[in-house]
Parts: structure tokens; sequence; C-alpha cells
């Protein structure tokens, strides 16, 4: 068969092939190898294994170990490192061959980059799946007691006069009531809820965030001041993330104001952005200062 339909077959392989003559001088690659390897065949003729592989010392020594006892490899795995520097795991059979005029080797090489991506991503998966069992077993854990908690507050609430107390209690049964759904999230892990979105009264949850802080800002003195916008329409979000997100606020605020002095809320609509962009005409925006 005509030396040029191998030549031309072999240079249509996507697997990087590289032909030497015994003593390691390079004889041929094909435009695989020549893009694994960084350097044009041109430029790489006639160079040795061991200026080509340079960085990669495994393959070099697979290449003496296969010339010495005439036994191909299959498959091993190494770290190449091309003339640009780069590194890649790759996958090298060393095949013994005999030509017209000596003996020498075939080297084929096949980068592994695409597949160790793969493995890890596998790998991550995995671990996350893990993770989220475990998770889950933690929050079923969480939420007996929980359980416990919103009973007993319900029975306080039933045996107590209306006032005060009930208004601590009511907040023990919403934040129970708020916690068990975010452990239903975590539960949910593999298989999550939609991100449920409807119009909130921005006030009502602004109030329950300052509730959760009232008792610390009494035993501190601290009055709250709350200049709320009553022309504001509902806002659309989700009520525990919106609570979640307000009581951080408020919680840290308190922690900064020094004892006796005003916690000031206040609400209104958006005219401009932090960063003077003006709001879309198509959207309705409100602020919250705390």
């Amino acid at each position: 068969m005509d030396e040029k339909i191998f030549e031309t077959a072999l240079s249509s392989l996507a697997e990087a092939i590289v032909l030497f003559a015994s003593d390691g001088t390079l004889l041929w690659v094909n435009p695989a190898a020549e893009q694994l390897l960084g350097m044009s065949g041109r430029r790489l003729e006639g160079k040795r294994a061991i200026d080509i592989f340079h960085g990669s010392a495994d393959i070099a020594d697979e290449m003496e170990r296969v010339m010495a006892n005439g036994y191909a490899i299959f498959d091993n795995e190494a770290q190449l490192v091309n003339y640009s520097g780069a590194h890649f795991p790759v996958s090298v059979s060393i095949h013994p061959m005999e030509y017209e005029g000596g003996r020498g080797l075939v080297v084929a090489m096949r980068d592994l980059t695409g597949l160790k991506a793969l493995e890890r991503s596998v790998k991550l998966r995995e671990k996350a799946e893990e993770t989220a069992v475990l998770v889950a077993g933690i929050a079923h854990e969480i939420k007996n007691p929980l359980s416990g908690i919103r009973g007993a507050a319900q029975l306080v609430q039933r045996e107590t006069e209306k006032g005060r107390m009930e208004e601590y209690t009511s907040l023990i049964i919403k934040e129970t009531d708020r916690i068990n759904r975010l452990i239903i999230d975590l539960i949910e892990l593999n298989n999550p809820a939609l991100f449920v979105m409807r119009p909130e009264n921005i006030h009502s949850v602004l109030d329950e965030a300052i509730l959760s802080q009232k008792m610390e800002m009494e035993k501190r003195g601290i009055q709250v001041v709350k200049l709320y916008d009553p022309s504001l329409p509902p806002v659309e979000g989700n009520r525990d993330r919106l609570v979640q997100v307000f009581m951080n606020l408020v919680k840290n605020s308190v922690e900064a104001c020094p004892d006796g002095g005003e916690l000031i809320v206040r609400s209104g609509p958006a005219w401009r952005f932090p960063d003077g962009a003006p709001p879309r005409k198509d959207k309705k925006y409100a602020t919250v200062e705390i």
C-alpha cells in the first residue's frame, strides 16, 4: 500500500502520533501531536525524545524501557509539559516498530484534560449528594424539637392574658414556622421547590424583623422610629427571605447603636439607585433605610 496513504491516515487521527528512531531522534509527527507538543513538525524534526519530553521524564523513561525489551505499553497516564509550558494529563501508549533501515518507536498520546475535568465534576456531584443526605438527616433531627417549642408557645399563648406575652408567643410561633420552612428547603436539596414570589407588605415584614430585637432594644433603652411611607404598594418577594434579610440588618443596627439611641427605619419609593442610575421605567422600586 502507498506510503502516502499511511501518512494521510495517521494525520487524520485525533490521537497524537510521534515516530522515533532507535536513538530517540524524532522522525515524524501528525498534526494532533504538533498541537499537543506546542511546536510544528518542521521545528521538531531531528529533536531527541529527551528534549521533546524535557518536563515529562516518565514518558522518556518508558520509551527507553520499550526500546530495550521490545514490549509495548498501553494507556499509561503521565503528565506532559509542552514547549509552551502547558501541562496536560495524557494517556501514553508506546509500541516498538521496524521500518526500512532500522528500528524505532511509535508513541501515541491522548489528552485527558476533558476526561479528568469530567471525573472531578462527578466526584464533586457525589460529594454534594452525600452532603445533601447528611444535611437532610440533621434537618430531620432539628425539626422534632422545633415542633415541641411551637407547641409549648401555643400552650403559653392560650393560658395567658392577651397583651405583651401574646406578642412574644406569636413571634416564637412565627419564627419556628419560618425555621421549619427553611429546614424543608434543606431536606429537598436534591429536588428544590420553586422559589415562591408573591406581593408582600414590606412594612409588615419590617415590623416582624423589629419585633425580633424588641427585648434587646428595651434592655438597652433604644427607641424605634418608624418613618414608613403608607403609599408604598406591596413588593414582589419571598416573605421568609425578606424577613431573614431585615432581621439581620436590624440586629446589626441594634448592635452598632449606642445605649439610649434611636433606631430609625425609613421606607419610600426609589427615584434613583445608590450608583446614581435611574430605575427602569417599566418597574417600580422601594427603598428601606435602617
